[in-house]
Parts: structure tokens; sequence; C-alpha cells
């Protein structure tokens, strides 16, 4: 019955012709399957998200990371000094855990400003998908200006950052700041700075002139602190 009705409302009331009909018909069963594959693909990518978190993930990827190395630096026994006598004093060779400590180092110290896509990719618990956000976000930023920041990356897990936040360091920091004094609009962007604060600060100095220092951008009304203080590292106050 409510085909009949449907058919009469499509045809008759809304004068579409039968081919009409199909066509519209044929869309709908097109987008219908379109979502319900978007959405598949998006639940296979949250799966792999949370299995590359897993604890027992972590376990066996650092486990398979140390055995590498191992084979890298498993010389024979034979090619390796073991005690020497005579007018020295005795001594154990450290050669292989010495340079198996230095290259495991080399491996997990990390420049977050420089490392390109493959570095990040090449971690433990870091794939593709979080790779391009970490790149992402720090060009948003300028550029990091402490490791912690790492934390804000959308979706990144705040225990695996603080896990391995010795192995990483800022290099020069910094490599774009946002100029107070001379920004416009389109450059007077950043993820620490709200629109509302962003348009206080322009239209303050549209009034009043250049800002000399902090203490000039504190006589803002309705400034708030918290979030400039934030920002600061990013400021520059040159002309």
């Amino acid at each position: 019955m409510w085909k009949n009705k449907v058919h009469y409302y499509l045809r008759f009331i809304l004068g579409m012709t039968r081919s009409e009909i199909l066509g519209m018909l044929s869309l709908f069963i097109f987008l219908l399957l379109v979502d319900i594959f978007s959405r598949w693909m998006e639940y296979q990518s949250r799966q792999q998200v949370m299995v590359s978190f897993q604890p027992t993930y972590w376990t066996k990827t650092l486990i398979e990371m140390e055995k590498s190395n191992q084979r890298v630096y498993a010389y024979p026994k034979r090619n390796l000094p073991s005690v020497y006598k005579g007018n020295h004093q005795p001594y154990k060779s450290t050669l292989y855990s010495n340079a198996w400590k230095r290259e495991k180092k080399q491996v997990w110290q990390i420049d977050i400003n420089q490392a390109d896509s493959l570095t990040w990719i090449a971690l433990p618990g870091i794939g593709p998908a979080f790779a391009k956000r970490i790149l992402a976000y720090r060009e948003r930023l300028g550029g990091f200006y402490r490791v912690a920041q790492l934390k804000e990356v959308y979706g990144l897990d705040t225990l695996w950052a603080n896990q391995h936040i010795a192995q990483f360091h800022v290099g020069k920091g910094i490599f774009r700041y946002l100029y107070i004094n001379r920004a416009d609009w389109k450059e007077f962007r950043h993820p620490y700075l709200p629109y509302r604060q962003a348009n206080l600060v322009l239209n303050y100095r549209k009034q009043h002139g250049s800002f000399q220092n902090w203490e000039d951008l504190k006589k803002v009304q309705q400034l708030d602190e918290a979030v400039w203080q934030k920002l600061s590292p990013y400021l520059s106050f040159e002309p």
C-alpha cells in the first residue's frame, strides 16, 4: 500500500517520469552504499589505532627491536679481546655492550622539529596517520618549543608520550613567529589563539598603534592572560 502511495506522490504530485523515479532510487542506493563503505573504513582505521597502542603490541615491538640490535652486534667471541695479562691490569672487553648502547641511543634520539614522516612511522605505535597529524600540527604551531607539546596532537596517547619523552628533543625549536605588530588577519592565526582574543588585539592595535612589550599587550581590555602566556613563546614584538 505504501509503495503505491509513494509512486502516486512522485508520479502525479511531483510530475516525475518513471525513468526519473528509477534514477532517483538508484542514486539513493548508491549514496547508501557509499555511506556504509565510509563507515566501515573508519571503523577499520579506529581498530588499527586501538591495536597499535595495546601493551602486547608494544612489548612485542620492543622485543623485536632489541633482537634486531643484538644480531647486528653479535660478534664471534674469538674476535673479541677477553683478558690481557702481563704488566697491564686485567680487564674485560666492553666493545659489544658499549656499541649496542650507542646504537640504541642513536635510534631513539629524535629532533621533533626536524623529523620527517618516515622517521615518525619508524617508531613503534606511530603509523602514517599519526605521522601526518604530528607534521601538520607542527606546521600550524610554527615549531615545537618543548617536547610535552606532542601530547596535544589529536589522538596521540599521553602514556606513549610520557614513556618516550626523554628520547625526543626540540633542536632549534620555533621556526615561525607570530609578529603581533605587523601580521594581518590572515597571518594572525595560531592553534593556541581563539578568534575573539585575536580580534581584540587587532582592533586595539588599529586604534592605539604597535605593542612595545608584554606590558602593552596586557592593556587590552578583556584580554585572557592565560591564553597569551601559552602563546608567548611564539610572539614577536618587532615593528
